[in-house]
């Protein structure tokens, strides 16, 4: 039988006690790691690039009426967005059989309703908690091409726009949580 192999090899041995060999210290550099590195790194730069100047919208959208004739809208969304909403806010009316791009508008007022309210502006009632958004329609939007003075459609309302990376800092923000809570 022949004796069991030491735990290090002979020239991991004779490097360590500073015994050098003539051909060196043994380096495994495959000629794709260098350009694999670059890569990466290129990768990495770009991401940081788009991540700091994209940016992103933040939205809520439900059923709108639109009045043609008053130039005004009231449309249904989602409770969840009331803390969100406020007078100013710009709203893309979706109209289907319209000629030409979404009407845009402008939110006036909008108010946590109850089934009653939902049902006086026009909507079937909802079974989630919701939000009537009343706003008036702008000044360049073209309601010519509406076959009727009373248009449904499809309310989206931009919430916040932000960079990517404030979206990224805030999520992690949340999930981190609060300085000094439990």
């Amino acid at each position: 039988m022949t004796p069991p192999p030491g735990l290090f090899r002979q020239e991991a041995l004779e490097f360590h006690t500073g015994q050098r060999r003539p051909d060196g210290v043994l380096r495994v550099d495959a000629p794709w790691t260098r350009w694999a590195y670059w890569l990466v790194l290129a990768l990495l730069v770009a991401a940081g690039i788009v991540t700091a100047t994209a940016s992103t919208s933040e939205t809520t959208s439900g059923p709108a009426l639109i009045d043609v004739h008053e130039r005004t809208f009231v449309a249904l969304v989602p409770g969840a967005a009331s803390a969100d909403l406020r007078p100013g806010q710009t709203v893309r009316l979706d109209v289907e059989g319209l000629a030409g791009p979404a009407l845009t508008a402008e939110v006036r007022e909008a108010e946590v309703a109850d089934q009653s309210d939902i049902r006086k502006a026009g909507f079937p009632a909802s079974a989630q908690p919701a939000v009537l958004v009343t706003g008036v329609l702008a000044s360049h939007a073209d309601v010519g091409s509406l076959p009727s003075q009373r248009q449904e459609g499809r309310a989206v309302v931009v919430l916040r726009t932000e960079s990517v990376l404030d979206l990224f800092l805030r999520q992690l923000h949340g999930t981190l949580g609060e300085e000094g809570e439990a």
